[in-house]
């Protein structure tokens, strides 16, 4: 695309601002002016200025071609930045060990999860989630999708959904609690910072001590807290982290979800024979009421509809319960017949769901209803509250 007057004169000014930087006269990353001459703060003044207007010209045109602007834009503000920190290690000054351990990092602006794709598009597969405390590592960053990698998945996010480095970092300490993790077996956790203080209890090579934040800091010990109370273990067999997680498989997920139903100690209904057509209708109405829910949301939803067919008070088939006047939105609006039409888009996991709802399974312990969480008391699982 080709830059018009006014980016290409937000280009000259942003030029002239990274000379300034070169120079030592300012530095964003530092946050504050090499000098405190009058001059050299009137030079900060111009590389400020210099910056704020290579933004305001390229605001100034978002309104006549929005798109290619909020683009451009974008790209001018994550160029700055690289520049601005490589100037700042010119001038001596290295980045911290956590700056450089989260440069290539990410993690999901999202409240419950975000979706990996095998391509950069909302119709490709779905191969995995990040969730809120998941980090992952880019391996291409492009104008709308990022590839990334984390735990066992590799694929594709929109860039609309994450943070990147230190922004990254900063959610990482908002969300996530910071671990003392064990290196060593036996390891002693003492009552006091002393080699002879009170042992409150031991750990093993591989278990994790939440960090306390809070007690006095001490040279060779990292405070953390047990059963007993707060204590101090020797730095030398631990390493202190976040307890950052992963993203997930979809097959991770749904083996994760599946223990924790067999572990529940569900309500159990004796198996439900249904036809070939009644089973994929059983799964295409899972799909689309609860499609992008967690697993057992979604043998909740499917154990629901059977729940009203064993039910006097519905009718008493699949068909019938899911098609009742004013039951089903996806019903009603169109959006179960599209997906009928063509159920290759109805996931593995529905599927699975709608077999294990039929063999049984009711995570809702008999419901009959649910909706959108609202604020109504019952029984929440995902974002469905049931009833």
């Amino acid at each position: 695309m080709r830059l018009n007057k006014k980016i290409t004169e937000g280009i000259v000014l942003m030029i002239f601002a990274l000379v300034l930087v070169g120079s030592g006269i300012y530095s964003e990353v530092a946050k504050e002016p090499a000098g405190q001459s009058v001059e050299q703060t009137e030079d900060i003044a111009v590389a400020e200025n210099a910056k704020a207007g290579i933004i305001a010209s390229i605001e100034s045109e978002e309104s006549r071609m929005l798109d290619s602007m909020v683009e451009e834009k974008a790209t001018l503000e994550k160029t700055i930045t690289p520049v601005l920190v490589t100037a700042a290690k010119s001038e001596g000054k290295e980045l911290s060990k956590t700056e450089l351990e989260w440069q290539d990092k990410v993690m999901a602006d999202v409240d419950s999860f975000l979706a990996i794709r095998k391509k950069g598009s909302v119709d490709a597969e779905l191969l995995g989630k990040m969730y809120p405390t998941s980090v992952a590592t880019v391996v291409k960053e492009g104008k709308e999708w990022t590839k990334i990698k984390s735990g066992k998945v590799t694929g594709y996010v929109r860039n609309s959904y994450l943070l990147y480095g230190l922004d990254a970092y900063k959610q990482a300490k908002k969300l996530c609690k910071k671990y003392a993790f064990v290196e060593t077996d036996g390891l002693r956790v003492r009552a006091e910072a002393d080699e002879e203080a009170k042992v409150l209890a031991t750990a093993d090579k591989g278990d994790k001590l939440l960090f306390d934040a809070d007690a006095k800091k001490e040279d060779g010990w990292v405070a953390v807290e047990v059963k007993a109370g707060s204590g101090y273990v020797s730095s030398k067999y631990v390493t202190v982290e976040l307890n950052t997680t992963t993203a997930k498989t979809i097959e991770e997920e749904l083996e994760e979800q599946k223990k924790k139903l067999e572990e529940s100690g569900l309500a159990k209904h004796d198996p439900m024979d249904v036809s070939d057509e009644e089973f994929t209708l059983l799964a295409a109405i899972i799909w689309c009421e609860a499609g992008c829910e967690p697993y057992e949301g979604q043998v909740a939803v499917g154990a629901v509809v059977l729940n009203r067919v064993r039910s006097s008070g519905f009718p008493n088939t699949i068909e019938g319960v899911i098609y009742q006047r004013g039951q089903f939105g996806p019903a009603r609006n169109g959006a179960l017949s599209r997906t009928l039409s063509d159920t290759s888009r109805i996931s593995d996991s529905c599927y699975r769901a709608a077999k294990e709802a039929l063999a049984g399974a009711d995570p809702t312990n008999g419901k009959k209803y649910f909706h959108t969480v609202d604020g109504t008391r019952g029984q929440i699982i995902g974002s469905h509250v049931f009833l």
